[in-house]
């Protein structure tokens, strides 16, 4: 992961960072995808991610 990636995804909130930090540690996952990933998280596209079921 590119460090500016990795700064991108230290700003989003913890359970969101926590989710996607738990996904790209069990599966490999490019740096574009990482950060489509984080602007899809920040704006709130993808829906339950980051809260208790």
């Amino acid at each position: 992961m590119r460090p500016e990636t990795f700064a991108q995804l230290m700003r989003l909130p913890v359970p969101l960072r926590a989710d996607l930090l738990e996904f790209i540690g069990s599966t490999p996952v490019a740096d574009g995808e990482i950060r489509s990933l984080i602007e899809r998280l920040a704006g709130g596209e993808i829906p339950g991610l980051g809260r208790a079921a």
